[in-house]
């Protein structure tokens, strides 16, 4: 193991951010394919970078499918518009149509350099929301089976009828939950590997999955981790290389923070957040997703959380 990886129980860490680090800690994960990998695409402000990808996939020997859905706020008007509370803006956003969606995401492809890394591997990305759209969404019934053998029933079993017939038939590989360490001042403080399969509801208007006041959200966060863990051996990646984001009271005016060099990774979605939350001086506890993956999921070890307080990460956040 290189010098500039530790071990942190349930996960590898380094503050060093190197391309040959990164590889070690993902060769390390003995991802079996087919590999599904999920970045995180959520704002063309910040986001899984082509070179995080590029180091990705160049770590893999194995067939591998990007998946993600469209975002409301993966678009330029997002970058343009980034400042003051714009209402007009976030109407606009907000009332995207499909065309929109479509352009965005092409745009995006093209600013991010990301398209060009698919280009370049070979690699195929499944957007979830054409899924969608075009009915290629397995038998609820099916996928129901499937999860509640190995999970038990979910809370929302709608989400049942939204998994794409195209990961339904890869099930058994590994699904690599690739995320970033996003802290917020709201209610969940954080947003880590759980909260980022989210955006495998494959609708990109996901306002009724998080509910009035988001009362819905730790739910469906939880249950689409349930049913992804039933298909797919999932193992996680969080990383603060090139960038990642803090949002006070604005959504539209997220915090950048640059070049921080920071990865994990583990076997264990679970244990990896409550090791990230304690590390940037929160209780696991008080981030109610994460409490409540402790109760359907799995428990995490307390010694996970004592470790992590032992190993604060100081960020720079406001």
């Amino acid at each position: 193991m290189s010098g500039g990886i530790i071990d942190l129980g349930p996960a590898k860490f380094t503050n060093e951010g190197s391309r040959d680090a990164y590889m070690e800690m993902i060769a390390g994960l003995n991802l079996e394919p087919p590999v599904i990998i999920k970045p995180n695409w959520s704002s063309s402000m910040e986001f899984t970078e082509s070179e995080i990808l590029d180091w990705t996939l160049s770590s893999i020997d194995a067939e591998v499918l990007i998946v993600e859905s469209y975002a409301a706020w993966r678009n330029k008007l997002f970058i343009e518009h980034n400042g003051p509370r714009d209402d007009d803006l976030l109407k606009l956003v907000g009332n995207q149509k499909k065309k929109d969606f479509r352009e965005n995401d092409k745009w995006f492809l093209m600013h991010s350099g990301i398209g060009h890394v698919l280009e370049q591997h070979g690699v195929e990305y499944l957007n979830l929301s054409e899924e969608l759209w075009a009915n290629r969404m397995c038998e609820p019934q099916l996928v129901a089976s499937h999860v509640e053998s190995r999970m038990g029933v979910l809370e929302n079993k709608e989400l049942y009828g939204l998994v794409p017939e195209r990961l339904f038939e890869l099930k058994g590989g590994t699904l690599l939950n690739l995320a970033k360490p996003k802290r917020s001042l709201k209610a969940h403080h954080v947003s880590l590997t759980l909260k980022n399969l989210f955006g495998m509801i494959p609708s990109p208007w996901r306002t009724k999955y998080h509910g009035e006041n988001d009362s819905l959200l730790d739910q469906n966060i939880v249950d689409i981790n349930r049913l992804y863990a039933a298909l797919f051996e999932v193992k996680g990646v969080i990383e603060a290389v090139f960038s990642t984001s803090e949002t006070l009271d604005n959504i539209l005016h997220p915090i950048i923070h640059r070049n921080l060099g920071l990865i994990w990774s583990s076997i264990d979605t679970v244990e990896l957040d409550a090791l990230v939350s304690s590390q940037l001086g929160l209780n696991p506890e008080e981030v109610s997703y994460l409490r409540l993956a402790a109760e359907k999921i799995k428990p995490w070890n307390e010694d996970t959380v004592k470790l992590g307080m032992a190993s604060p990460i100081d960020l720079p956040y406001s």
